[in-house]
């Protein structure tokens, strides 16, 4: 009944004269788990979660947000007015889920580990709404991109700051070394505070509406001319999974790999260890 209530809602938008306007740009949010579970540890996600799982040591990914220009809606486009109220109360597994293709649905068990507490049906409703793609295009186009994200040296040496307090300047030019010296204002930390500290808890990259189709590449982000009012101080920590690998038991297999022709879902095995000078802590590390 929602479904057809919604499909009514946008129909008579359309009819009424309204048009659906394409986004000015496009922001990729990848998410921090080790932050995400030091500020919400009761979530499902955490209880496993390891240096040798993917996201223990890998960005993972949470949406593509379309962002469109001054006055015009970004979030909960076309949608039922109970979806804001349940993502606020975290009512995620009563919101409807989307017909995703099975191959998309396997890689997102492993690169979107919220899809485990069904928040990625909140995330549907608030980001990928608004995009006006199909379940299955925006969930392919994410994949893509996440996965340059996760290829990519600055996941590298994100992933080198683990149980340290790191410099976003040092993070900030190690975008830049790989996506080009203009590239600053392309990428935002999103830090939550708890105890005193800040941790993070998102990166946030945005991109052109071409770089949906073809791909992570320096010519392709969107870099805004003012400076960002960025959402993490200086230094912030880069938490460490929850769980110890003592008690983890046995590295998980490998997901197996997509169909031919399909975004490749990243390994499980985490990133080899890199050099992580640039990233020398700040203050005193976080166990």
């Amino acid at each position: 009944m929602r479904r057809w209530l919604l499909a009514l809602a946008v129909l008579a938008l359309l009819s009424s004269g309204a048009r659906a306007d394409t986004a000015d740009h496009y922001g990729l949010l990848m998410v921090w788990m080790p932050g995400l579970c030091k500020l919400e540890p009761d979530r499902v996600e955490c209880k496993d979660l390891t240096l040798r799982r993917f996201d223990g040591l890998n960005l993972a990914f949470m949406a593509l947000q379309s962002l469109r220009p001054s006055n015009l809606p970004n979030s909960y486009c076309f949608t039922m007015p109970s979806d804001a109220d349940m993502d606020r109360g975290k009512r995620w597994c009563e919101m409807d889920t989307q017909n995703v293709r099975a191959d998309l649905v396997e890689q997102l068990k492993t690169l979107m580990p919220v899809t485990r507490s069904c928040q990625d049906r909140a995330l549907w409703s608030r980001f990928a709404s608004c995009t006006l793609y199909s379940p299955n295009d925006y969930y392919a186009r994410g994949i893509k991109l996440a996965n340059a994200v996760v290829g990519s040296q600055f996941n590298a040496k994100i992933a080198g700051a683990v149980g340290k307090t790191a410099s976003q300047a040092a993070l900030v030019e190690a975008f830049k070394a790989e996506f080009g010296e203009d590239s600053s204002n392309a990428v935002d930390f999103i830090c939550r505070k708890t105890g005193g500290k800040s941790h993070l808890y998102q990166v946030r990259i945005t991109l052109t509406a071409r770089a949906l189709t073809k791909g992570l590449s320096p010519e392709l982000l969107w870099k805004p001319t003012r400076p960002l009012r960025r959402g993490c101080p200086e230094s912030f920590e880069v938490d460490e999974p929850p769980v110890p690998l003592a008690a983890s038991g046995p590295a998980p297999a490998t997901p197996p790999p997509p169909p031919p022709g399909q975004p490749t879902s990243p390994e499980a095995v985490p990133v080899p260890p890199v050099d992580t000078a640039p990233l020398e802590p700040e203050g005193p590390v976080v166990r």
